[in-house]
């Protein structure tokens, strides 16, 4: 009995800290847009959002939402490629029930962890969603890092400052050279001879199944080409993206200065600081569209916008809520 007030202790200092934590990321969150509104003049924010043209805040919801149904065939590609034929609706529910839930999460790790979840509630073999959720998450980052890494030493010139040119150089080049690193017959066998042999048999068996279906991508070129491909169309939709919500805020960006910050913008945004992005995003977009000479007031107003039509794309996940439950034999009476 002593052994289970024990347990029972623990477990509630476990959830009191993340509770604690949870709440102090949102006073950050909310601390970090106020004080980026009160900066940017918040009477000067007021007038850009009072005549902003509602026509482009539409459009950049559709894109947000093309951005969403891209995203959501990729990860429909990587899991076919392991054997988890999985219908595209059926996928989109559950991304969209992750998205609104990950709207309260500090990173996209939260929402990954949440698509892992629910496809395992189902029934669905965990190496391969694990590798496959895994895959769609890592190379996302990676594409951005090395797409970041190219518009800067495209574009820069003299406006990117060289603290920033050279760590976001450093970053992409450490992850690409561990990632080769980790294709590397020496360096697997040091890892399962050195790393594995630590872990407890249970964990080191279903550890070493998930890195063998993720590695096995490595030999799926035709694949990868195409996830590729599908990569550059979401970037190309959040540039668009980007432009519409300028135009909305009455600043006509060019292509060239949008290719420019935002890709750095998405490296900044994925720091897992603030929930959801709300005011690390606020902060990126005063300080990056700084550089091309835009005003803070609209690139608060921007920034605002998005936060909104982010949100409002993803809220019809509440109504999906019960797919990310959804259990085996109920998948087999719903048809999916």
């Amino acid at each position: 009995m002593p052994h289970a007030s024990g347990d029972s202790a623990t477990q509630g200092n476990l959830d009191l800290s993340l509770l604690t934590t949870r709440w102090f990321r949102y006073l950050v969150s909310l601390g970090l847009l106020a004080v980026v509104i009160w900066v940017a003049d918040w009477r000067a924010i007021w007038q850009v959002l009072r005549h902003v043209d509602l026509a482009w805040v539409g459009c950049a919801a559709g894109l947000a939402a093309l951005d969403r149904v891209v995203l959501n065939y990729r990860w429909q590609l990587l899991l076919a490629a392991r054997n988890l034929h999985l219908g595209f609706m059926r996928l989109l529910r559950v991304q969209l029930a992750a998205n609104f839930l990950g709207s309260f999460l500090p990173s996209s790790l939260g929402v990954d962890a949440i698509r892992i979840a629910a496809l395992l509630r189902a029934g669905h073999p965990s190496a391969d969603v694990f590798a496959s959720t895994l895959v769609d998450r890592a190379t996302i980052v990676a594409a951005t890092l090395v797409f970041g890494s190219a518009t800067i030493v495209a574009l820069a010139g003299t406006r990117i400052p060289d603290d920033l040119f050279w760590l976001v150089l450093f970053v992409t080049g450490a992850m690409v050279a561990g990632g080769l690193a980790i294709l590397h017959p020496a360096v697997r066998r040091w890892v399962r001879e050195r790393l594995f042999v630590r872990l407890p048999s249970s964990i080191r068996d279903k550890v070493a199944d998930v890195a063998r279906a993720t590695l096995a991508y490595r030999h799926q070129v035709r694949l990868l080409v195409w996830v590729s491909f599908t990569t550059l169309a979401v970037f190309a939709i959040r540039i668009l993206f980007a432009k519409a919500l300028a135009l909305a805020c009455g600043a006509d960006i060019g292509f060239a200065d949008l290719l420019l910050v935002i890709p750095l913008l998405w490296i900044i945004v994925m720091l897992p600081i603030t929930i959801g992005g709300i005011g690390l995003q606020d902060i990126g977009y005063v300080a990056l569209m700084a550089l091309i000479g835009v005003p803070a007031a609209v690139a608060v107003s921007m920034s605002l916008i998005e936060h909104l039509v982010v949100r409002a794309v993803s809220l019809p996940g509440a109504f999906f809520l019960a797919d990310i439950a959804a259990s085996p034999a109920r998948e087999e009476l719903s048809g999916h």
